[in-house]
């Protein structure tokens, strides 16, 4: 008789949890009908669950759409003209944007976090304070685009077109720009990593002439085969860079922590190297002709006249 008690609440128990985890699964189409009625009836849908949704692009014109504080997460918008799409303050995590064309996109704080973006146009979108961690952004063009205090960690850049962008105080933390274009010629737009964190940023094979490095960590940091020509690395930390085969011609690297770095056949004619610390850097093949080595503190420890 106890045995059969026992049986019974063991079932009883056992059907209680199924029905609890049932209960709290999380449904595959989780969007409501009703928002996706309000964003074609009214092309607004703010703090609204478009989660999971597949946007088409012969249903809805999303054309300076407002979806702010909205839950988009998994969503798919491949494809789409997103232009002037207020997406600020969302959850765009795991979101599909493959080939959006969402320029002058408004997406400050939202989280992007293995978002696919590759091959989109979003030049003077506003990232500001979004999350972007290992999002995919290869092959976009990000002309001017706002990415200031962002976080970038392991985000995927390859081959992005970056002119003019703004990573000020932005965590690019092992981020990867391998092949992509940060040059600009903009005295008022340049390519601004000012105060930005490049902690074991890849960014081999660039074209970077005349970026802005000033004050930013780029401890570890490789720039192998890049041209760095008339870039401002003011102060910034590169300590253990790889800038081997870089073109640093004209560069301004003033007050630079350069300690333990490698410039093996680095192109540093006519750089700005005073008061650089170059401690244990190698500069085998360098060449530093008419480089100002004023008070530079050279390989050897020894500060340079």
């Amino acid at each position: 008789m106890n045995l059969k008690k026992n049986l019974l609440s063991i079932a009883l128990c056992l059907v209680t949890i199924i029905t609890v985890s049932v209960s709290y699964m999380p449904n595959a189409n989780a969007y409501s009908k009703d928002n996706i009625s309000q964003l074609i009836e009214k092309n607004k849908c703010i703090k609204c669950d478009l989660s999971n949704y597949h946007f088409t692009s012969n249903k809805f014109d999303l054309e300076k759409a407002n979806l702010s504080q909205s839950n988009l997460h998994k969503t798919n918008f491949k494809n789409l003209t997103l232009y002037k799409i207020n997406l600020s303050d969302t959850d765009l995590t795991f979101s599909d944007l493959e080939k959006v064309t969402a320029s002058k996109g408004e997406f400050k704080k939202a989280d992007l976090t293995h978002a696919n973006l590759k091959y989109s146009k979003l030049d003077r979108s506003n990232f500001n304070q979004a999350k972007l961690i290992h999002t995919n952004l290869s092959h976009s063009h990000l002309e001017r685009v706002n990415f200031e205090k962002a976080n970038l960690e392991s985000a995927n850049l390859i081959q992005a077109t970056l002119t003019g962008a703004n990573f000020t105080n932005a965590n690019l933390t092992n981020a990867d720009l391998d092949l992509a274009n940060l040059s600009s010629n903009s005295k008022s737009h340049p390519t601004n990593f000012t105060g930005a964190n490049l902690t074991k940023t890849q960014i081999v094979n660039s074209k970077a002439q005349k970026v802005v490095f000033n004050n930013a960590n780029l401890y570890q940091t490789d720039f192998d085969g890049s041209d760095l020509s008339k870039s401002i690395f003011e102060k910034a930390n590169l300590a253990e860079a790889n800038l081997s085969h870089t073109n640093l011609s004209e560069a301004d690297l003033r007050n630079a922590n350069l300690v333990n770095a490698s410039l093996v056949y680095a192109n540093l004619s006519n750089a700005d190297l005073r008061n650089a610390n170059l401690e244990k850097a190698s500069l085998t093949g360098a060449n530093l002709d008419n480089a100002n080595l004023k008070g530079a503190i050279m390989p050897d420890g020894k500060i340079h006249q």
